[in-house]
């Protein structure tokens, strides 16, 4: 009863908060978080983080990386991998660059600074997502995200495989780095051929709608979305990547030559049934988990906390949009 209690508490406030937000002209997404703060152990300490509410928050999370790569068309991700690639870069170094300097200054110590400066360069690619939905720059956006995770991936991989050997007092063995990168090349491979030969050429995914029960399209897609998440995780990726892979792999339907426009009247039909809940539940309960999970400010060094809060907005401000200005998008 009490963990039940916590959802409709959490939800309800989130809801509200969202739509409060939203009226004065913010996105919703402040309003979910601002909501989780208050409720959790930064403000008031109603609610504690807990693996139950933890679970629907992640399932929350799942719908909503499948329902933005359902809305994201592969062949433009894959028309503009170039330009996405060096936004990506150019903020991922410039923000490693600030937040090992900083690190290093705090503590003194070139692997601890790195580490630091690897966590700062990363991209909450689910805030990506919810803020940039129906942005024109949503594809370039969405890709950097992806690629960002992708190089975090290898620099904290790194920098854990160098400590733990200088711990032991081993030279430094990459092998394990090696044996993640051909996971991740082979999961991306896999998932592209397996779109392209299911989806596009032989459109395997229509037989979903020939089924008498309701709903199958909706439940095939969450399984995949699933699936894909387990064997991004099993390869060294984020589970958000393997359920946005997901979605691309259903968004496809897009591809197939259809002159009476079935296709795309059946994956509209699905994106329907699946945002109404994912917006009106999952997506504000998420959001509202990542306010709860700030911890209570008590005893936190403030001017630390604020300067790595701003290398890491300026690492990624002005680095991104440096590589935005070079591919031709503008600094804005």
């Amino acid at each position: 009863m009490e963990f039940l209690i916590e959802l409709l508490v959490l939800l309800l406030f989130a809801k509200v908060m969202g739509e409060v937000f939203h009226h004065y002209g913010f996105s919703p997404l402040v309003g979910e978080v601002a909501a989780g703060i208050m409720l959790g152990p930064a403000a008031l300490g109603i609610i504690a983080q807990n693996p139950r509410i933890e679970a629907v928050a992640m399932l929350g999370l799942i719908i909503l990386m499948l329902v933005s790569g359902m809305n994201s068309r592969f062949d433009v991700l894959a028309r503009i991998r170039f330009k996405s690639t060096v936004v990506s870069l150019t903020g991922v170094c410039l923000s490693l660059l600030l937040g090992s300097c900083t690190g290093y200054i705090l503590t003194g110590n070139i692997l601890s600074a790195l580490f630091i400066g690897a966590v700062l360069s990363n991209t909450a690619t689910e805030v990506v997502v919810r803020f940039t939905a129906k942005s024109h720059l949503s594809h370039l956006v969405t890709g950097a995200a992806i690629i960002d995770d992708i190089i975090a991936v290898y620099i904290l991989g790194l920098v854990s495989t160098i400590t733990l050997k200088q711990a032991l007092g081993l030279p430094p063995d990459i092998s394990a780095v090696l044996l993640t990168t051909l996971g991740i090349a082979a999961f991306f491979i896999v998932v592209a051929y397996l779109s392209r030969e299911l989806v596009v050429r032989l459109n395997v995914i229509k037989r979903l709608w020939g089924f008498r029960g309701k709903g199958v399209p909706v439940t095939f897609a969450a399984v995949l979305a699933l699936l894909l998440a387990v064997i991004a995780r099993y390869v060294g990726l984020h589970e958000i990547i393997g359920a946005y892979m997901a979605g691309l792999f259903i968004g496809r339907l897009r591809e197939r030559p259809d002159a009476m426009l079935l296709s795309r009247i059946r994956l509209n039909a699905l994106l329907d049934d699946m945002s109404n809940v994912m917006q009106a539940v999952l997506t504000p309960f998420f959001f509202a988990y990542v306010g709860l999970l700030l911890p209570s400010l008590q005893g936190i060094n403030l001017l630390m906390f604020l300067a790595f809060l701003g290398v890491a907005l300026a690492g990624k401000m002005f680095g991104a949009g440096l590589g935005a200005a070079l591919v031709g998008y503008g600094w804005r």
